[in-house]
């Protein structure tokens, strides 16, 4: 099967129904299900999922959909776990990079991190899109409309390096008090909260590290990572140790740190370490008071 070819039409569909809901609608702000719960899933998520299941119904596949129920059937012979919007609340902003996030295994039960085969992520306001193919990533730029190879080769300094450090979602404090000191050593700091575009753009060395430390991000923002793997690029946990084996059944909330080279990993996990025996010592929670 050319994965390619199905996940590029899933997200188009996706896209075309966004748009029509948004030109009926405008811009009109946010759309949670549960208005006092930022991470809530919104109107558009309801709408891309029925979109996604429509179109997959008759293939023979399991169907993992964030914030949706299971669908498995019985001649399954892949599975597809998909984001269906990442960046929800940035689509009813109109802001960031909301996008789609693919990623198939040919398991079809017990799945783990390092079993996904191949991942496609495309972005639904720049058109931009990632994809693995062959044991390698591809990006294909709709600014350029020309597809090209990507292998990391970042910053190997922190003080030359750009990092995505989130601070959104009424989470900033938990960010700081496990992260702090990057956000004063960084060479750039950008953060859209657009979790599978940012690892691809690490991937492609237009950053060069993730430090989630929220305490609110869940698997499924980590699909993208086969296109990471493939370019060469690194996931762990804030301790350093490996997500391989991380489940990929149900929903559970992870906090991880993705570079693009071994020795800038390295550097951001001595300071990390340092961070947290600070905090172990001084019993410092950070806990800003204004």
């Amino acid at each position: 099967m050319d994965y390619l070819d199905l996940c590029r039409l899933i997200s188009q569909e996706v896209k075309a129904e966004l748009i029509k809901a948004l030109s009926e609608t405008g811009f009109v702000g946010e759309t949670l299900s549960n208005p006092y719960s930022l991470k809530s899933t919104h109107r558009v998520d309801k709408i891309a999922i029925e979109v996604i299941w429509e179109k997959l119904k008759d293939y023979p596949c399991n169907i993992y959909i964030e914030s949706a129920q299971i669908t498995e059937k019985k001649n399954a012979e892949f599975t597809m776990i998909i984001d269906p919007i990442d960046g929800s609340l940035n689509w009813d902003r109109g802001v960031g990079d909301p996008c789609i996030a693919i990623a198939i295994t040919q398991k079809t039960k017990d799945i783990q991190l390092q079993d996904l085969e191949y991942a496609y992520v495309e972005g639904f306001r720049s058109g931009d899109y990632y994809y693995t193919q062959e044991g390698m990533s591809y990006f294909h730029s709709h600014l350029l409309q020309k597809i090209v190879p990507i292998h990391t080769a970042g910053k190997t300094e922190l003080a030359e390096a750009t990092a995505y450090l989130r601070s959104g979602y009424s989470s900033a404090k938990k960010q700081l008090e496990k992260s702090f000191p990057l956000f004063l050593l960084c060479r750039d700091l950008r953060a859209i909260d657009n979790s599978a575009m940012e690892i691809c753009e690490v991937a492609r060395n237009a950053a060069d590290l993730i430090v989630e430390a929220r305490q609110i991000s869940d698997n499924f923002n980590l699909l993208a990572y086969p296109i990471l793997k493939n370019a060469g690029g690194l996931l762990c946990d804030l301790e350093g140790n490996s997500l391989e084996e991380l489940s990929l059944e149900s929903e559970q909330v992870v906090d991880y740190v993705i570079c693009n080279n071994a020795t800038l990993l390295a550097e951001i996990l001595l300071i990390l370490k340092r961070m947290q025996q600070y905090r172990k010592y001084t019993h410092d929670n950070l806990s800003f008071e204004f």
